[in-house]
C-alpha cells in the first residue's frame, strides 16, 4: 500500500539490493507490469501466479535461487499472520532452504521508514482525523444526550451499532462528512466503542460492553481510516460529575496540553512517557497507580506499528511529520459519592490524533473539543444541590464563625449553603474570565506580530480623473471662452488667462453665488490637500511638487447666466455625489452565482408567507421554494412579482423562531454577503406568518352576546393553542428541509427564550434572545443580529451600586468594524447576562463609566501589536470578574464589641446638631401659633383662599394644593 499506492494482497514481493521480485496473480501482474519499463526507474521483475501448478513451482524456485543467492541473511516481517493459496504454495517451496537462511525480523526499520508522512499521506491522515471529529461531535454526543433527555434504555453495542452504520447510510454520511473527496474510501479501522457503567477496557481493540448505556461516565473511542491512513479519537464523557471527578478530567486535560509541548523532533518516546509519569505523580500522587501505561503510538497504514510507542522503555525519537495516536488515561478510579453502584467505578480516556512539527509544538488534528464545558452533562441539578446544602450546613455547624459585614438588612436567601454556592460558581467564573481574557492577550500578540498600525486612520489615495483624452475632445462651445458645463464628461470648462480649461466635477468641493451691485459672483472652491478641518477633508498629497488650485472666482453682468450655470453646476455636483455614493453602496456586493431550479419535481414549498423587508412596496403573500442550490420566494405585486433568490452558500445564519410567546412564526435567514431587493442593500430577509385570526371577530358572534361564559373563552383558546402549534410544526419542518436539502452546509438555530435579557440596541426596548452561534432580536425591524464568533470581548458600562441599567458594547475581532452598543440592559440580569457569556466562551469586562470607543479603537488600530504588547485589553478588566480582588473574597476582619456600640450610640444621641436643635424650636413655634388646627380645616382654608385669588384674577394657580408650613424667621 505504501509503496504502490493500492492494496495489492496475496502478493510476494522480494527486495535485493539489485533488483525488486514481485509475483502476483495475472490481472495484478498486468497493473504492476509497465514498472517495468520506467526509465531511470528502480529495476523491477513482474512474475505471474496463474493456474498451472508446475509452471508455479518453477516460479517459486526461481524465487528460491534469487534469496540464496544473495546471501544467507534474509530480513523479513514477523508478527504478520498470513494466509491463502499463495502462503501455502511458498512455504512449501522455501520450507526446505529455510534451515541454511537466518531470518532477521525488520519490523523496527520499515517502522521507522513508515513513520514519517509525506504530503499526501498528511492530508489522508487529517482527512480521516476530520471524519472521526464530525462523527464524535455532530453524531455520537446528540446520539448520547438525546438518548439520556428522553430516558431510552439502550444497550452500549447498540449505539456503537448505529455509530458504525453511518458510512452505509448514503444521506447520513454527505450529511457528517460533505468536504470528503471520495467517500468510497473511508471506513472504520476498528468498531466503535462504547463503555459505561463501571465497566472499561482501554485497550485498542477492545469492544462494547452489552450493559444498557448509563448515565455516569461514557468513553467512546473510534478508529476510521481514509485510502488505509488511520485516525482515533476518543472522548470521555460525565454526567452530573462530582467535584473529585472533575478535578481528575483536569489533571488528565492539563498532562494532554503539556505533552503536546514535549512531543517534539528529537524526544526520545520513553522520556516522554517517564515525563508524564512524572507530572502526575507530583499532582497526584494518589492517582499514579491509575496512569495507563502506554500514552499512544505511531499511526500511519497500520494502527499500530508495535515499535514507536510512548511508553517506558522506549529508545525511539520522535521526527518531523510523524503522526501519533496521542492516549491518556486513567483507569479503575472509585466514586466515593456515587448515585448508584455503577457510577462507582469509572476511568477517564483522552485520545486525538496529533501530528509532530518541525519547530513547535505538536499540533491535534482531531478538533473535537475536549474542555470541561463540553464533556460535562447535567441532567439532575437538584440532588447535588442539596447534597451540597447538607454539606455546607454540617460545615457551618462546626466551629467558630466570624461575623461579617453585610451592605443589607436582608437576607438573599434562608441558607448560608445558597450564598456558599453562589460565591463558587462566580470564583469559577472568575478563573474562567481569566483564562480567556490571556488567550485573548496571547492570540493577539500571535496575530499581529510584526504587522504595523494605520494610525488609526482609513487610507486614502489621491483618486485621478479624465475629462478628455485630447485636446480636440472638448466641445466646441468651449473656445467661446465661456463657462461651459458639459454633462456628457461630467466637466466644467473654465476660462482662465483666456484658455478653456476644464475640470472633472469631482475636483469641486462646492459652489457659492453672491449678488454684489450690479455683479453676480460664482465662487468655485475645489478639493484640495491640506485645507479640509476634518478628516474627511483631509485628503493626501500625491505629488509634493503638484500645485493645486483651492478656488475660482467670476463675475459676471449678465445675472440670468450666471443663475443658469449655478443650477447646472449644483445637478451635476448632485448627480455626481449619488453615483459615488451608490458605487460605495455596492462595493461589499458580490456576484451570486444562478439558481439552479430542481426538475422533474415539484419543490417543497411554503406556502402564504410574507417577507420582510417586503419587495415591491405593498405586503402580499406568496411561496418560499426549496430548489437545488437554494430558495426561491416569488413575491407577487402589480408589476407581476418580484423573485427573491438566496443560495445556500450565502447563508451564514438560517432561524427559525416558534409563535409560543409571539405574534408571528418565522425563519428568519443572514446573509454572508449582502443582496440588492430592488433598490435597497440587504442582509437579513424574514419569511413570516401571523399566529392570531385576525379575521374572525367572536365579539359580534350572535351566540356570544347571548350566551357568554367560560365555556366560549376555553374554546377559544384550545383553538389558538392548536393553531400555534400546527404553525410551529409546519415552518420547523421546513427549516429542517432547508437544511437537508443544502447538505447540513446550513443548520438551522431557534433562540433560547429561557435565558433572554431586554436592552435597547437601536431605538426601542426589545428583548435579546441568545442562539448557538448568535445574540439575536427577529420579532420586530430593524433586526439585530451579532455573531459570537466575530466578537472580541464584550464590555460591560455603567456597573455600579445604585443605577437600574448597564450598558453593553461588543467589540469584534475585526477592529475596523465599529463596536456595537445595546444599552439599558436591567441591574437584575446582570447575573444572567455573565452566564451566558461565560457559557460561550465570550471574555468580558465590566467598569462604572461609559466609555469613548471611538477613540479606543482608533488606539487599538494604531498599533494593534503594541496594543497587545501592552497587555491588551487588560486595562478594561480592573472592575470585572476577571480581575482577581481579592478584597471581595475575604470577610472583613473589623469587629464592634457590644460596651463600644453602646457608647457610640449614647454619644450621637447626646450630641445633637445646632440644626437639629433649630428645627425642633421650629416646630414647637409652629405649633403653638396654629393653636393645633388639624389637616383638614388648613387644607379647607387653603383651599378657599386660592379659590379667592383666582377670582380676583391674583394668578393661574389650581385650587387645590398641600398646605405648607410656614418658615421661621430668626
Amino acid at each position: 500500500m505504501w509503496l504502490l499506492g493500492y492494496e495489492f494482497p496475496n502478493t510476494l514481493m522480494i527486495f535485493t539490493k539489485e533488483k525488486i521480485y514481485i509475483l502476483a496473480s495475472q490481472k495484478k501482474a498486468k497493473i504492476l507490469q509497465p514498472l517495468q519499463s520506467v526509465a531511470d526507474g528502480v529495476s523491477l521483475e513482474v512474475l505471474v501466479h496463474g493456474k498451472d501448478a508446475d509452471k508455479n513451482k518453477e516460479t517459486f524456485r526461481t524465487l528460491v535461487s534469487v534469496i540464496t543467492g544473495n546471501g544467507s541473511s534474509v530480513g523479513v516481517l514477523t508478527d504478520d499472520a498470513t494466509d491463502g493459496k499463495i502462503v501455502d504454495e511458498w512455504a512449501a517451496a522455501y520450507g526446505p532452504e529455510k534451515a541454511a537462511i537466518t531470518e532477521h525480523s525488520v519490523n523496527r526499520f520499515v517502522s521507522s521508514v513508515l513513520a514519517v508522512k509525506e504530503g499526501s499521506e498528511l492530508e489522508s491522515e487529517k482527512t480521516a482525523a476530520a471524519m472521526c471529529t464530525s462523527a464524535m461531535q455532530d453524531y455520537f454526543i446528540d446520539e448520547m444526550a438525546k438518548t439520556f433527555d428522553e430516558g431510552k434504555n439502550i444497550s452500549n453495542e447498540k449505539i456503537a451499532e448505529k455509530m458504525a452504520n453511518v458510512l452505509v447510510n448514503d444521506k447520513l454520511a454527505k450529511r457528517l462528512f460533505p468536504k470528503v473527496p471520495i467517500l468510497d474510501m473511508a471506513e472504520w479501522t476498528a468498531h466503535p466503542s462504547v463503555q459505561s457503567g463501571g465497566k472499561y477496557d482501554l485497550s485498542p481493540n477492545a469492544g462494547s460492553s452489552p450493559a444498557q448505556l448509563h448515565a455516569g461516565t461514557v468513553v467512546c473511542t473510534l478508529s476510521m481510516r481514509y485510502f488505509m491512513y488511520n485516525a482515533s479519537i476518543s472522548r470521555t464523557f460525565m454526567i452530573d460529575p462530582t467535584p473529585e471527578q472533575e478535578s481528575n478530567y483536569s489533571l488528565l486535560l492539563g498532562l494532554h496540553k503539556k505533552m503536546l509541548g514535549w512531543m517534539r523532533p528529537g524526544a526520545v518516546m520513553g522520556e516522554v512517557y517517564a515525563k508524564a509519569a512524572e507530572h502526575v505523580k507530583e499532582s497526584r500522587s494518589d492517582l499514579v497507580d491509575h496512569f495507563s501505561k502506554s500514552c499512544g503510538w505511531v499511526t500511519g497504514i497500520e494502527m499500530s506499528d508495535g515499535v514507536n510507542e510512548l511508553k517506558a522503555g522506549c529508545t525511539e525519537t520522535l521526527k518531523p511529520n510523524m503522526v501519533l495516536v496521542l492516549r491518556l488515561g486513567l483507569e479503575n478510579m472509585t466514586n466515593q459519592k456515587a448515585a448508584d453502584k455503577l457510577s462507582k467505578n469509572y476511568t477517564f480516556q483522552l485520545i486525538d490524533t496529533v501530528v509532530v512539527k518541525e519547530e513547535s509544538d505538536a499540533v491535534v488534528v482531531t478538533l473535537c473539543s475536549k474542555e470541561p464545558n463540553d464533556v460535562s452533562f447535567f441532567f439532575n441539578d437538584e440532588e447535588p444541590a442539596a447534597e451540597t446544602k447538607r454539606a455546607a450546613k454540617r460545615e457551618n455547624g462546626s466551629g467558630d464563625q466570624r461575623p461579617t459585614t453585610r451592605k443589607s438588612a436582608i437576607l438573599p436567601s434562608k441558607f448560608r449553603s445558597e450564598e456558599k454556592e453562589e460565591e463558587s460558581s462566580t470564583r469559577k467564573r472568575r478563573e474562567h474570565q481569566k483564562e480567556l481574557l490571556n488567550r485573548l492577550l496571547v492570540e493577539g500578540r500571535r496575530r499581529f506580530a510584526g504587522e504595523a498600525g494605520d494610525n488609526g486612520e482609513e487610507r486614502r489615495e489621491v483618486k485621478k480623473f479624465e475629462s478628455y483624452k485630447r485636446e480636440t475632445a472638448l466641445p466646441r462651445e468651449a473656445r467661446s471662452g465661456k463657462i461651459l458645463v458639459d454633462e456628457r464628461a461630467d466637466s466644467i470648462i473654465l476660462p482662465i488667462y483666456g484658455m478653456s480649461v476644464p475640470f472633472h466635477i469631482s475636483t469641486l468641493k462646492n459652489i457659492s453665488k453672491n449678488d454684489e451691485g450690479e455683479y453676480v459672483y460664482l465662487r468655485l472652491n475645489m478639493v484640495s490637500p491640506g485645507q479640509g478641518v476634518g478628516k474627511k477633508d483631509n485628503l493626501p498629497i500625491g505629488d509634493p511638487g503638484s500645485t493645486f488650485v483651492r478656488s475660482l472666482t467670476f463675475r459676471s453682468t449678465d445675472g440670468a447666466r450666471m443663475n443658469e450655470i449655478y443650477h447646472s453646476i449644483t445637478m451635476l455636483k448632485r448627480d455626481q455625489v449619488k453615483r459615488e455614493t451608490e458605487k460605495q453602496q455596492m462595493a461589499d456586493i458580490v456576484q451570486q452565482d444562478k439558481l439552479v431550479p430542481i426538475q422533474g419535481q415539484r419543490p417543497e414549498r411554503l406556502p402564504d408567507v410574507f417577507m420582510r423587508p417586503v419587495a415591491d412596496g405593498k405586503r402580499f403573500p406568496a411561496a418560499l421554494e426549496i430548489h437545488a442550490n437554494g430558495l426561491r420566494y416569488m413575491s407577487a405585486g402589480r408589476a407581476g412579482g418580484t423573485a427573491v433568490n438566496i443560495l445556500f452558500n450565502n447563508i451564514r445564519h438560517l432561524f427559525y423562531q416558534p409563535c409560543d410567546y409571539e405574534l408571528l412564526v418565522l425563519i428568519h435567514v443572514h446573509l454572508k454577503n449582502p443582496i440588492m431587493l430592488g433598490k435597497k442593500k440587504i442582509q437579513d430577509i424574514q419569511f413570516y406568518r401571523e399566529a392570531s385570526d385576525a379575521s374572525f371577530d367572536e365579539t359580534g358572534n350572535r351566540r356570544r352576546r347571548i350566551r357568554y361564559g367560560d365555556e366560549d373563552e376555553i374554546e377559544a383558546e384550545q383553538e389558538e393553542r392548536r393553531r400555534r402549534r400546527k404553525l410551529n410544526k409546519e415552518f420547523k419542518e421546513f427549516a429542517a428541509k432547508i437544511a437537508e436539502a443544502s447538505n447540513h452546509e446550513v443548520e438551522v438555530d431557534t433562540p433560547f427564550r429561557e435565558v433572554a435579557f431586554s436592552g435597547v440596541p437601536s431605538r426601542a426596548n426589545v428583548l435579546l434572545q441568545p442562539t448557538v452561534d448568535c445574540l439575536v432580536h427577529l420579532s420586530d425591524t430593524p433586526f439585530f443580529i451579532i455573531t459570537v464568533a466575530d466578537v472580541e470581548i464584550v464590555h460591560l458600562e455603567r456597573v455600579q451600586f445604585g443605577l437600574k441599567n448597564f450598558d453593553m458594547v461588543f467589540v469584534f475581532n475585526d477592529f475596523k468594524r465599529a463596536p456595537v452598543h445595546v444599552n439599558t440592559v436591567p441591574m437584575k440580569q446582570l447575573d444572567n447576562v455573565k452566564e451566558w457569556l461565560d457559557s460561550v466562551n465570550l471574555a468580558y469586562t465590566e467598569g462604572p463609566i461609559n466609555l469613548n470607543w471611538t477613540q479606543i479603537m482608533k488606539t487599538v488600530n494604531k498599533d494593534p501589536a503594541g496594543f497587545y504588547e501592552d497587555g491588551g485589553w487588560s486595562f478594561l478588566a480592573q472592575d470585572s470578574d476577571a480581575e482577581d480582588d481579592e478584597s471581595e473574597e475575604e470577610e472583613s476582619e473589623f469587629t464592634v464589641s457590644e460596651d463600644e456600640f453602646e457608647e457610640d450610640d449614647d454619644s450621637e444621641s447626646s450630641q445633637d446638631s445646632d440644626f437639629g436643635e433649630e428645627s425642633d424650636e421650629s416646630m414647637e413655634d409652629d405649633e403653638d401659633d396654629e393653636s393645633g388646627e388639624d389637616w383638614d380645616e388648613l387644607e379647607a382654608k387653603a383651599k378657599a383662599y386660592d379659590e379667592k385669588r383666582v377670582r380676583s384674577g391674583g394668578g393661574d394657580e389650581p385650587a387645590t394644593r398641600a398646605p405648607a408650613k410656614r418658615a421661621r424667621r430668626r
